[in-house]
Order: C-alpha cells, then structure tokens, then sequence
C-alpha cells in the first residue's frame, strides 16, 4: 500500500488478485492445450518429432515401442519437466513456476492419448509438409501466449527463458540452436534424415511465431497524463522497480495543468504497468512507444 492506495501485487484488493490468477491460469490451460494438441494431432501422425522435452518423451516413447512398451508421451513429459522447473525456481521465478507446472500436468495429461484425433486430421495422412506447418503455427501460439503472460509450456522454455534474463539472448534463438540439435539426434535414432527436415520446418515456423507473440525485453516508453503525479509515480517505483520522470504538461484544448509521468520498461512489463496505473488513477491517459535501444542501467527483472 502506497500512501493509503492499494497497489495490484503489493497490498491488493483479494479480488484483484483473484482475477489475476484467474485469467494467468486460463492463459495457462488454453496455451498448454493448443501446444500438446498440435503434438498430438498433427506431429505424430506425420512421424514428426516436436521440440524440447516432448521432442525427447516422444523419442522414448518410441524407443520403448520397439520393446512393445506403451508408455504415453505425457508420462515422459512430467517426469523430464520436474528437475528443470526446480532448477527455474532459482533462476526465474517461484511464481513462473508454479504456473508452469500446472501446464506440464495439462499437456501430461492430454498427451496420455484420451483425446482421438479428429476426422480432419486423419485425411490429411501424408501431407507431412502441411501438418508440419500447422503444428508450428500451433506450437507457436501456444508458447508465444504463455511466455508472454508470465508462464511458460514447460521443458526448454524454462532454460531460455533464464538466459533471456541472464544474458538477453533471444528465447527464440535460443529454443531454436537447442531444437535443431535435437531434431538431429532424433533423425539419427530413427534413422530417417526426412524426419529432420520436416522438423526443421516446424521449428523454424514455431519460434519465429513465438518471437512475434512473446517480446520480453523489448524496450517500450510509457507517458501517463494525469493529475495524480506523486501517487503514480511511488506506484510504479514501488511495484515496476524502474526509475521515471515528471514534467507538467498543460492540454492545449482545456488549459488544464497536468502531469507526464514517464518512464522506460520491457514489453513484458507492460500490462503490469496499467493495472499499477488503472489502480491508482483510472482517469489517466496513457501512451506507450517503441524504444529502439537503451543506454545505461536497465535491469531484467524476474517475472512476477
């Protein structure tokens, strides 16, 4: 609480806080559906390896196959998940985690293989180039959307997006470099080059959409316009962490005195940001712009 206002995360309303859980864990259920399903409606029919660790679960599971062991894909994915989520707990965060989880159990659960491929799919037997494109339209989405709202699908996403803090290299880069070398390996297990390609395709597909749909650490600039200047701006310093400033501003059609309270933050940060702002002055106009590059001191914080 910033001088008798309550801030989104820090000293928030119960409701607020149970609307935000609320929509992250839709965030969560929908994204880590479309993702398992696009594995496995469309990558296995077409012999086609996904990326991370359900690239591997699907290569143990065929692995195991060969010995006339039937152990779902979804089982390989929980138990690989488990020693990388803890590992995110240090390097993300606690809060990052837990939502991921909840993912990894989802797609566990869908991958068990409940769910049968629908009729659409079936016919489309063959057509490897196309399932390949709409499973990385898919996985794309559904990665892109969860890493974005502060969740991740589980696997790789947790080591990239450490080092994304860490180091600002490009989680779709770096997805991409660990993907392809295990596109590889599972080419050569399976003994089928073909396999490789087509994956190549898939990834390529999946992190460009992830990279389109999840822009952590871009840089944006925001102005808040408002009369509440003080109150504002302790918000944000208290709840975004990140340093602004305060110019008066007068509007040229009422000749109202005002203020511009602005300040530089990631993308990632920005809805953040407008719950902080809409808390304290729902009134206040607010513009947001593309930064194109930041000099000086701009730290990466863990996702909240």
């Amino acid at each position: 609480m910033i001088n008798g206002i309550d801030t989104p995360l820090n000293g928030a309303p119960l409701k607020t806080r149970v609307l935000d859980d609320i929509f992250r864990v839709t965030i969560v259920l929908s994204s880590s559906a479309i993702y398992a399903l696009s594995v496995l409606w469309f990558l296995e029919p077409a012999n086609l390896l996904s990326i991370g660790l359900s690239s591997l679960g699907q290569v143990l599971h065929r692995v195991f196959m060969i010995w006339d062991i039937n152990i779902p894909i979804g089982v390989f994915s929980l138990v690989l998940n488990i020693p990388l989520c803890i590992v995110g707990i240090k390097y993300v965060s606690p809060r990052f985690i837990v939502y991921t989880m909840l993912s990894v159990v989802v797609q566990a659960i869908l991958l068990w293989g409940f769910i049968p491929t629908p009729e659409f799919v079936k016919s489309l037997e063959g057509e490897t180039l196309f399932l390949a494109i709409i499973a990385g339209l898919m996985s794309g989405v559904g990665i892109g959307v969860a890493l974005r709202y502060g969740t991740s699908t589980g696997g790789i996403d947790i080591v990239a997006q450490a080092v994304n803090l860490r180091k600002g290299v490009s989680i779709g880069v770096f997805s991409m470099i660990v993907n392809i070398m295990l596109a590889i390996i599972g080419a050569i297990l399976a003994q089928n080059i073909t396999i490789a390609l087509y994956t190549f395709i898939f990834i390529i597909i999946t992190n460009v959409v992830v990279d389109k749909i999840h822009t952590a650490y871009n840089y944006l600039r925001i102005d808040v316009i408002t009369s509440k200047q003080e109150e504002i701006s302790k918000a944000l310093l208290a709840e975004i962490k990140r340093g602004c400033t305060i110019s008066n501003v007068v509007g040229a059609y009422t000749q109202i005195n005002k203020f511009d309270v602005f300040m530089v933050i990631s993308s990632y940060e920005l809805d953040h940001a407008k719950r902080v702002i809409n808390s304290v002055d729902p009134q206040a106009f607010i513009m947001v712009l593309p930064v194109k590059r930041v000099i000086g001191a701009f730290f990466k914080h863990t996702i909240i």
